[in-house]
């Protein structure tokens, strides 16, 4: 079994970030399209609604604050160890993967609570985070700056 370059690191990285993204984006506007058309009514009333609304807002408030927290001391660990640039890119992305499933979790499950209320702060919630997910783009440069890689470093894989 051969190992991943630094080139496929970099594209499978980017590949899994669309995706997630993408999915991100359909669900929400599936969801959308579903309740304004009204295949799917509401089904919850306005106390468990609001319920919704406060366990939606924590649980998106936790998921952002503890991936960006997990993903930091990760990323602390990783620039601060003695690891070729292969092992820092693979450890990197586990962090990130572990971010933006936290994320992607807290907005799905915002999506699902618009599904389930036809209320339109879950889908602002979702949207939200969809804008932050937006900024967590892994390209090339902006990841070999974050672990303090060279292009020689890079490239000499």
């Amino acid at each position: 079994m051969s190992k991943a370059t630094a080139p496929s690191i970099f594209r499978d990285l980017q590949h899994l970030y669309k995706t997630l993204l993408y999915v991100l984006v359909l669900s929400m506007l599936a969801a959308f399209l579903l309740v304004q058309f009204n295949i799917i009514d509401p089904v919850v009333d306005i106390p468990t609604d609001r319920l919704l609304q406060v366990v939606a807002v924590l649980y998106c408030f936790a998921a952002v604050f503890a991936g960006l927290q997990l993903f930091r001391r990760k990323l602390e660990q990783i620039k601060t160890s003695d690891s070729t640039a292969r092992e820092k890119l693979n450890r990197f992305k586990s962090a990130s993967i572990l971010q933006w499933g936290l994320m992607e979790s807290a907005a799905i499950f915002s999506t699902l609570c618009y599904l389930l209320t036809g209320n339109w702060a879950f889908l602002a919630l979702s949207f939200t985070l969809l804008v932050i997910f937006g900024g967590l783009n892994p390209f090339k440069h902006k990841v070999m700056i974050q672990l303090r890689l060279s292009e020689q470093e890079v490239a000499g894989l």
